[in-house]
């Protein structure tokens, strides 16, 4: 039998500790990334309605401004009608996909179709605004979740009411119409 001294002990134990606290902070920050996934998807699915259009720094509100908006399982469905600029009126709809990841939300546009009405006639658009994923740094503060882009000043937030989206200043503000 192969005696093991005192200080041979002592660093088996330390070595031992250490391993069961890298594995335990490893295993309680996968469940973490988990919980904060869900937290974001719980916190931003559903449906809404647009509440006021910022623009030139006048706030538009329906029924001059009119739309809906509906995130359910990664996926934005949304469409908006502007009579704010009478007799021109303006209707844009779209679909687009996000992505959901620990501290990062994304998304892009699948599909975006703008038809706007003048005295002069009708013009229609399918240009997407840009190609491939627009990617957002994702936090949750007081209760409140909160998509900056990492390229621009794009931001935006989530609370139990509604959301709202800057570019910079506020832009446009939807109020939650499904339970949370």
């Amino acid at each position: 039998m192969k005696l093991i001294h005192r200080r041979q002990v002592q660093v088996l134990a330390t070595l031992q500790i250490f391993g069961v606290l890298a594995f335990t902070s490893f295993v309680t920050l996968s469940r973490a990334e988990e919980a904060s996934v869900e937290a974001l998807k719980a916190g931003i699915e559903g449906v809404y309605v647009l509440q006021e259009w910022h623009r030139n720094g006048e706030i538009f509100r329906p029924p001059l401004v009119d739309g809906r908006a509906v995130l359910l399982n990664n996926r934005l469905m949304f469409i908006v009608r502007d009579r704010a600029q009478e007799p021109d009126k303006t209707t844009i709809a779209g679909y687009a996909t996000y992505i959901l990841e620990p501290g990062k939300f994304s998304y892009s546009y699948e599909a975006l179709t703008v038809v706007t009405q003048t005295a002069g006639g009708t013009s229609v658009s399918e240009k997407l605004p840009w190609e491939g994923l627009r990617t957002f740094a994702a936090s949750i503060d007081n209760n409140e979740i909160h998509f900056r882009a990492t390229n621009g000043p794009q931001e935006f937030r989530f609370n139990a009411d509604g959301s709202s989206y800057s570019d910079g200043k506020l832009m446009r503000v939807y109020r939650r119409v499904t339970e949370k």
